[in-house]
């Protein structure tokens, strides 16, 4: 993928994935402040939880497939406003509003930018080489701006942060329509093959093992702010980390490293060090799954990327049915590790 156009500034790319890197963490803190803070304190705010989640995460699938499409037709225009920015700027704007009204129209904000930020980053990613960096530092401050979001939720304190958010999510895509000037990409890569859709069968399922995982498995070391804290930082530096090790090692390498260790980590995982440790490593493919579903058709990255989100929502089903297991957790994530290493070497094989 090459591109054409106007920019002509070598640190574009990275000053866009910084961008989307940060409003990720605002994003996903608002509506952690919103649901947390308001909306989970009404009496169906079950019914609630699973109306945001499925707005958050089983729409960016039919919302990347729009996405995909504007990008094409701007392709063969040569001109035009940068789909992908704007579908973030109007999933921030979503958010804002549907804090003040309701889970639902939060959840589609959450969606638009999610699938407009990933693209975005994706397309610079791939278009300088960086082999999953940029996904893997995009993905990453999500999980930190819902803890923060959570915490700052729970103090009673979510109107004043959630205005101190919306100022500066309103800044950032100010600072890129004044600033950013995004060119035309020229792709000039593979259709999606029959091979492609077995790889997105795979990763469908390695996503669900994760999101069910991180559902089914809890810590009894976790407890105090702290250890949160710890918790949360090693879940997101195990995103970062995914995406810089698979650059340099290669990505078949890091999985398989990454979740053998996770497998035997989750085993000590009453622990409190061994217990990052699981997190850490679990945590790594995410980048990677990422990067394979969306290189192997880059003409439906919105897509690929929406329907990965879609995988994570149906690893949320099963714990929010109470399906989830008393005993045994450290097994699980062992279990969860293993199977996702096989999945992941097989197809990891094939690519290669």
């Amino acid at each position: 993928m090459r591109y054409t156009g106007a920019s002509g500034r070598e640190g574009y790319g990275m000053y866009m994935t910084v961008i989307y890197s940060l409003l990720h963490l605002l994003v996903d803190g608002v509506c952690a402040l919103a649901m947390f803070g308001f909306f989970l304190l009404e009496e169906d705010k079950y019914f609630l939880m699973l109306v945001y989640n499925f707005c958050g995460f089983a729409l960016q699938m039919p919302f990347g497939i729009l996405l995909d499409m504007l990008n094409a037709q701007r392709r063969k225009r040569g001109q035009g406003p940068d789909p992908a920015f704007w579908t973030a700027a109007v999933g921030v704007l979503f958010t804002v509003t549907g804090a003040l009204t309701h889970p639902a129209v939060l959840g589609v904000g959450n969606a638009l930018f999610h699938v407009g930020g990933g693209v975005g980053c994706f397309r610079e990613d791939a278009a300088r080489g960086w082999k999953g960096r940029g996904l893997g530092v995009f993905v990453a401050p999500g999980a930190i701006g819902l803890y923060l979001g959570m915490l700052l939720a729970r103090q009673g304190a979510w109107k004043p942060w959630f205005c101190a958010g919306s100022v500066l999510m309103a800044a950032l895509c100010i600072c890129v329509l004044r600033y950013g000037r995004c060119p035309i990409e020229e792709r000039q890569g593979r259709q999606a093959s029959r091979q492609s859709y077995g790889l997105a069968l795979v990763c469908l399922l390695v996503v669900i093992m994760r999101s069910y995982v991180g559902m089914a498995v809890s810590f009894p070391w976790k407890t105090g702010g702290l250890a949160g804290l710890l918790a949360v930082l090693a879940i997101a530096g195990g995103k970062t980390a995914g995406g810089f090790a698979a650059a340099r090692c290669g990505a078949l390498r890091t999985a398989v490293a990454s979740l053998a260790m996770a497998a035997v980590c989750y085993l000590f995982s009453s622990a409190l060090p061994t217990g990052l440790a699981a997190l850490f490593l679990f945590n790594m493919t995410m980048p990677i799954t990422l990067w394979w579903m969306m290189h192997s058709m880059p003409e439906l990255s919105g897509f690929a990327f929406g329907f990965l989100t879609f995988a994570l929502f149906l690893g949320f089903l099963p714990g929010y049915f109470g399906l989830l297991p008393e005993k045994g957790m450290g097994i699980v994530g062992c279990a969860g590790s293993v199977l996702s290493l096989f999945l992941l070497w097989l197809v990891g094989r094939r690519r290669e």
